[in-house]
């Protein structure tokens, strides 16, 4: 049977694998990146010859940040746009990004039009997002939305209550979203259940034991 947890679960088995068994959460954020590059080089269904990945200042968008790495040294074409808050980004985003830029990855911080991609990778909302979004955030999900391109997020569809499957304003609608350990409880419920598309869940070493707790 899958193991399903909320948003606040999936935070307290984060921080129990690092904090009580010492994996660094920069460890776990390449696992999860490496997860994503996978899922992408072994489908064949991805286009990757033009690659747009939307971060947010958050882990999200950290493991965005590193997927664009792995991807631009796998010989592929990617852009970051980055619609974060530069002062706001984690420690983490803050790594991955300094990587991207020593890598020379082309990091945008305003884009009018998403002509020329073939694959757009949400890794702009985590599963901490909770609360009516601002009008940034909606704006870039219609964005995302309006392009008709295919779309890949990153453990959750931006602008979906990981926890309750609500949406936060305005919501990505995902064709195939790879989640990290575990199923999260708002993929079971609309419009969350929908946003995911093709729910693909992957290991990236968190611990579960947390849970037991």
């Amino acid at each position: 049977m899958t193991q399903l947890v909320n948003a606040k679960q999936m935070k307290a088995c984060d921080q129990y694998t690092i904090d009580t068994i010492g994996i660094p959460s920069m460890v776990l954020m390449e696992r999860a990146a490496l997860a994503v590059f996978n899922e992408l080089m072994e489908k064949e269904k991805y286009d990757l010859s033009q690659v747009l990945i939307v971060c947010g200042s958050g882990n999200n968008g950290g493991d965005g940040l590193a997927i664009a790495r792995l991807l631009h040294l796998a010989g592929k074409n990617v852009t970051v746009y980055f619609v974060g808050n530069l002062t706001h980004r984690t420690t983490e985003c803050q790594q991955q990004y300094a990587i991207c830029d020593y890598y020379e990855i082309p990091i945008l911080h305003h884009l009018e039009t998403f002509l020329g991609f073939t694959l757009i990778i949400d890794s702009f909302l985590g599963i901490g997002a909770n609360g009516e979004l601002n009008e940034t955030a909606k704006n870039v999900i219609d964005q995302i939305n309006h392009s008709q391109l295919p779309i890949l997020a990153v453990d959750v569809p931006s602008g979906i209550d990981a926890s309750t499957g609500t949406s936060l304003g305005k919501f990505v609608h995902a064709d195939t979203t790879v989640t990290f350990q575990f199923k999260k409880t708002g993929f079971t419920i609309s419009p969350g259940l929908e946003a995911c598309g093709n729910l693909q869940i992957v290991d990236v070493g968190i611990s579960g034991d947390a849970l037991k707790l």
